[in-house]
């Protein structure tokens, strides 16, 4: 038997993952301890891999996944699952798993929870975002939205603005959790990831190299406010090929540019690539492109790039 920590160091997957899982599809029932702590089994750890396999791996929706991990009887069947040829009979990036009512009370959670610096209640948005959908669709129909509605508290006086960044805090930890746990691949090129000098507004770009290396690229998230001779030396001693900069406010703009024709006057200049907001504001010279704006999206065009380098 295993605790909740040991399952999770088992699975990969996070403990609330595995809390919210269990709440939402029953896909596991844990045993609980006299003291009330959950234990988890052999079944289940397989059950949980199973889940991970078919979300994180194929790209089954949570929903999709839990029903067929439930269906299967027995380990065999579970070990075999991620691992089939076949696939949900929709697919997963292009269709939206949460209903639009489901989304609505979830942003309002988690601003009610920013208005009263309920950080838990704001980690159970998360949790309840990312069960229902894969990380992508979590952040486009939840947090990016939630993030905006709690801005938008902060202008009109409802939101203090320290809990506005503790909010903003808190998503950033979680999405530091969850670039740890996906991992830097070491069979493709690097790619550097980060905001222009300047500009703090890093959550969108933090997302994105998230969802990049979930997609198997190897991402270096460089992080806010770097500098360009910060930029010029990182391309310069990584060799990265492909440089990736957040554009989100009407100052990124000119910080960006900047960048971007430092970059090109490097022996070896990298492809720069602007996405955010603001990215189509700036004017593009060779060698820089925009991303499109869904993750998804996004990600595919780089993963191209990032084909094409190594061709």
């Amino acid at each position: 038997m295993y605790t909740i920590k040991e399952a999770a160091a088992r699975t990969g997957l996070h403990v609330p993952t595995i809390r919210a899982w269990e709440r939402r599809y029953g896909v596991v029932r844990p045993s609980r301890t006299a003291a009330g702590y959950r234990l988890y089994d052999d079944d289940a750890i397989a059950r949980l891999l199973a889940m991970r396999r078919l979300v994180d791996g194929d790209g089954w929706r949570p929903s999709q996944a839990a029903e067929r991990v439930i269906s299967a009887r027995e380990s065999a069947d579970l070990a075999a699952l991620g691992r089939e040829p076949d696939r949900p009979t929709t697919p997963a990036i292009s269709e939206r798993d949460m209903s639009p009512g489901t989304a609505a009370d979830l942003i309002d959670a988690f601003r009610t929870a920013t208005r009263l610096f309920d950080i838990p209640a704001i980690e159970d948005v998360l949790d309840d975002a990312l069960a229902v959908q894969r990380f992508e669709g979590a952040m486009r129909d939840v947090v990016f939205p939630a993030l905006r509605a709690v801005g938008d508290g902060w202008s009109s006086g409802e939101i203090d603005v320290a809990a506005e960044h503790a909010a903003s805090e808190t998503v950033r930890r979680r999405l530091s959790q969850l670039y740890d746990a996906a991992g830097l691949s070491l069979a493709g090129p690097t790619v550097l990831v980060g905001m222009p000098p300047g500009s703090y507004h890093e959550i969108g770009a933090f997302a994105f190299a998230v969802a990049a290396r979930r997609a198997g690229l190897g991402v270096l998230y460089l992080g806010a406010d770097v500098p360009l001779e910060s930029w010029l030396r990182t391309a310069r001693e990584t060799e990265a090929p492909l440089v990736v900069l957040g554009v989100v406010t009407i100052a990124d703009v000119a910080s960006a540019t900047l960048v971007a024709e430092g970059l090109r006057t490097l022996a070896q200049p990298p492809r720069c690539f602007l996405g955010g907001a603001l990215a189509r504001t700036v004017t593009v010279s060779e060698g820089v492109a925009w991303l499109p704006d869904p993750l998804d999206e996004a990600v595919a065009r780089l993963t191209e790039a990032a084909g094409a380098s190594v061709a």
